[in-house]
């Protein structure tokens, strides 16, 4: 008599998460990214914009305080090397500096030799990923995306007759710069990539770059010091004063909007561009 005998089902492992939970993780994920730059983004454009309101610029404020805004929050987001060491030493200068400088061009002598020290280190530090991590279009795709955020804000408040609240245009700022951040970073880095081996050395890009950041890095020092320092009457002080009274719902905009623009972003399967 033949015993018959059932075949063995084969192991079966544990089943992994679905593809839609996996998905939804990976935008709650993307979502706190962008919500933390955008609570990087808020306190930057505020303080540029009282500092333009200080200087009487007028109209023009959104645009320029969101280009600047931009251009840094790119970078400090796509090159953390040079934005560590560019910010790190528009931080030393600005502390040193607010000890020792006083009088009403002391602000802007700090900006200038931030500037200047962070280009000379950039010209001459070979840090290890000089040239590989597409800082030039970085900054520019963040340029262009803060331009064209801030002339939406703009154009906007001319149409409503109105300006709008802070929190929304940090909502619109960040969520519009990394929308086109992540869409047209590539094509920056194609055309830079061709325009910095013809006319412009990277090296020389990268220090001005981080000319840039250190002197914002300096002077945010300065802002952030103004309600503890006694000189009064100071431009630069007016517009620390009026930053402190606007950072809350500032941040708040600017972690709202980051953080719903970075859930779309992944919901809609948008590149994260990490890759460059």
């Amino acid at each position: 008599m033949t015993i018959s005998r059932k075949p063995i089902p084969p192991f079966q492992a544990t089943p992994e998460p679905t593809a839609a939970l996996s998905h939804w993780r990976l935008a709650l994920l993307r979502g706190t990214i962008w919500g933390l730059h955008g609570m990087i983004y808020a306190p930057l454009f505020t303080g540029l914009t009282e500092l333009l309101k200080s200087l009487g610029v007028g109209a023009p404020t959104p645009v320029i305080a969101a280009t600047i805004t931009g251009t840094i929050t790119a970078v400090l987001y796509g090159a953390r090397e040079i934005s560590l060491m560019s910010s790190g030493i528009g931080a030393a200068i600005g502390v040193v500096l607010l000890i020792a400088l006083t009088g009403p061009f002391a602000f802007l002598q700090t900006i200038l030799i931030a500037a200047v020290v962070a280009a000379i280190a950039g010209l001459t530090i070979r840090f290890p990923t000089r040239c590989a991590t597409h800082v030039a279009p970085k900054a520019l795709s963040g340029l262009a995306a803060g331009t064209i955020g801030g002339l939406i804000v703009m154009v906007t408040e001319r149409q409503l007759d109105a300006p709008l609240s802070l929190s929304v245009v940090l909502a619109i700022l960040v969520s519009v710069n990394g929308l086109l951040y992540v869409l047209t970073l590539r094509w920056w880095v194609a055309f830079t990539d061709q325009l910095c081996n013809t006319i412009i050395p990277c090296y020389i890009a990268e220090a001005s770059i981080m000319a840039l950041l250190a002197s914002v890095a300096a002077g945010s020092v300065w802002l952030v010091s103004g309600p503890l320092t006694d000189a009064e009457g100071l431009w630069w002080q007016t517009a620390s004063l009026g930053m402190h009274a606007q950072l809350v719902p500032a941040i708040v905009g600017g972690i709202v909007g980051g953080s719903v623009a970075g859930m779309i972003f992944e919901l809609f399967r948008l590149s994260w561009v990490s890759d460059l």
